[in-house]
């Protein structure tokens, strides 16, 4: 008899301690409002993204007051970053839904006071990105393969050129033998899909969702342009999403031959740069951010990430399916940006000051 009481009493001991261990854990935003930062602006589609995501996440991460969301735009998304790394104790359960561009980084660009990689990182969104071109991009393109044989034409990209989307396109080009000039200065793609409308320019860069919301209906539909190719993912596999859609590897084979394959460093900078950019949408926590909240945020968002309600409404928000990447398959981006090459580093600067003579 009394030794069924001890084992009772251990049995209720350990109870409570199981118990006090998993609300500890729960309560690190208990009680809390949260803010998430969204690093652009209202009505973008990081912002669109980020508000499914705040709206949806009190139902995974228990307890909290609420999910605000605060838009700190500006500077390509740096000062929402920045904000983020700000280390302090009001701010360590902050959580940013991000736009990111690790060139940022890499490129060691001023406006950056944060390192990613000291970032907490919770989870990444895949989006697939590709190329179009109109088909009358002369003497006329009939097939992607034929971006090798036409005359020099205009490529839009964004800002200055130097984000990983612009050096991403513009390394494709140049290992496919395409003959072309840089276009910069355009604020978004929006702008530089209508100038490629009105025949301004012959190529735009775009993310699945920016393609399936105008390109797609507005010039691809219609005849006016085809979809070049996409870019290989991380896994150097293709997007479920383009079945149709010719990657790189594929059209560049069939530009130089069945069995040919590129190298040289810009193949290997292209690679790097399919890699980095699995995941343009990032969540991350700051660097003070407690591990047991870091951990307890990860949880939620796995949850969420297999929520049918969450799924669908994220899915009419970003006209493309959502795929969270997750732990450690994540991670890897942040790692290898920490330990990137010297070598590679001066050849992106070497190869963005070639492409301003362009």
């Amino acid at each position: 008899m009394r030794l069924m009481t001890e084992l009772r009493s251990v049995a209720c001991a350990l109870a409570m301690l199981c118990a006090g261990t998993g609300i500890a854990h729960a309560q690190e935003f208990a009680g809390r409002v949260v803010n998430v930062i969204v690093n652009y602006s209202v009505g973008g589609p990081t912002d669109l993204e980020g508000r499914v995501f705040a709206q949806h996440l009190p139902r995974f991460l228990k307890g909290t007051s609420g999910v605000v969301v605060r838009n700190v735009a500006g500077a390509g998304g740096m000062i929402g970053e920045n904000q983020l790394g700000d280390v302090s104790e009001t701010n360590k359960l902050n959580i940013g839904f991000f736009t990111w561009d690790p060139m940022q980084q890499i490129l060691k660009n001023p406006n950056l006071r944060v390192q990613f990689n000291d970032l907490k990182f919770i989870a990444g969104m895949e989006q697939t990105n590709l190329l179009y071109v109109r088909r009358d991009t002369a003497p006329g393109i009939a097939k992607p393969a034929d971006i090798a044989k036409v005359n020099t034409f205009r490529a839009a990209v964004l800002s200055n050129g130097s984000d990983w989307s612009a050096l991403r396109q513009s390394l494709a080009l140049d290992l496919l033998g395409a003959k072309y000039r840089i276009i910069t200065g355009y604020k978004g793609t929006r702008e530089a899909d209508t100038a490629m409308l009105q025949g301004d320019i012959q190529l735009v860069s775009n993310s699945l969702p920016g393609y399936n919301s105008f390109a797609k209906p507005n010039m691809v539909d219609k005849g006016l342009a085809i979809p070049l190719l996409q870019y290989e993912r991380g896994d150097g596999n293709r997007s479920p999403n383009l079945p149709d859609v010719p990657t790189f590897l594929e059209v560049y084979r069939a530009i130089h031959g069945a069995n040919a394959n590129p190298g040289g460093a810009k193949w290997e900078a292209l690679q790097f740069l399919n890699r980095i950019s699995r995941t343009p949408r990032v969540i991350f926590m700051p660097p003070n951010a407690p591990d047991a909240a870091v951990a307890e945020l990860r949880g939620a968002v796995e949850r969420m990430a297999k929520d049918p309600e969450f799924i669908a409404q994220y899915e009419r928000a970003a006209l493309a399916p959502s795929h969270f990447v997750l732990g450690a398959d994540g991670e890897r981006v942040i790692v290898e940006l920490k330990t990137l090459p010297p070598g590679m580093v001066t050849f992106f600067n070497q190869y963005i000051e070639s492409n301003s003579s362009r």
